[in-house]
């Protein structure tokens, strides 16, 4: 058997669990800021694996639990709210133990980091920077409360933890930040 996609044409909407709903909808640019999140995680994945499989072993797994969540939120944000988010105080309170627990392991530098000291680092910086902006993105769906708060703090948390998984990696590497003069 054949599998044939049912195409409804492209008329500027799109399906989600609740129905039909418009292609520029801050839901459906919020779900597709995920997805390129999700996407660039994968990228970083990937790289760290092709690196060093074992030295990356812990992070690797990190960034696999991230993108399951991220997918988690996704199909929450799709239901318009409607369904319990996964995201609860626990699952804040974890990622606040894990950047503890990192940020006790390097040394936090004085000043503005400029990216770019190693690929693994850089990497990192990227996918946080792509974090802010789905971050930002679900400030409105907060407010319109289509998302609950313990899911907004869990993105904020998460380019924190972002930022300390990239010192972290390059502190494994002893590859020092390149700071900023300004």
């Amino acid at each position: 058997m054949v599998f044939k996609p049912v195409h409804r044409g492209d008329n500027g909407y799109t399906d989600i669990v609740e129905g039909r709903i418009e292609k520029d909808s801050p839901i459906i640019e919020f779900i597709g800021e995920l997805d390129e999140l999700i996407s660039f995680i994968g990228l970083v994945k990937a790289y760290l694996r092709n690196s060093n499989i074992e030295k990356y072993r812990h992070a690797i797994s990190m960034l696999t639990e991230i993108q399951q969540r991220l997918m988690s939120v996704a199909s929450y944000v799709a239901t318009l709210g409607k369904k319990p988010s996964s995201i609860d105080k626990g699952v804040v309170n974890e990622i606040e133990e894990v950047i503890k627990k990192l940020s006790n392991e390097i040394v936090m530098p004085r000043g503005f980091i400029i990216p770019g000291s190693s690929v693994e680092s850089s990497l990192l910086h990227v996918i946080r920077a792509i974090c802010r902006r789905v971050e930002r993105r679900a400030v409105k769906l907060l407010r319109e409360r289509i998302i609950d708060s313990n899911t907004y703090v869990y993105l904020n948390r998460l380019s924190d933890l972002l930022y300390v998984l990239a010192l972290y990696l390059n502190k494994l590497n002893n590859i020092e930040e390149e700071l900023s003069s300004l």
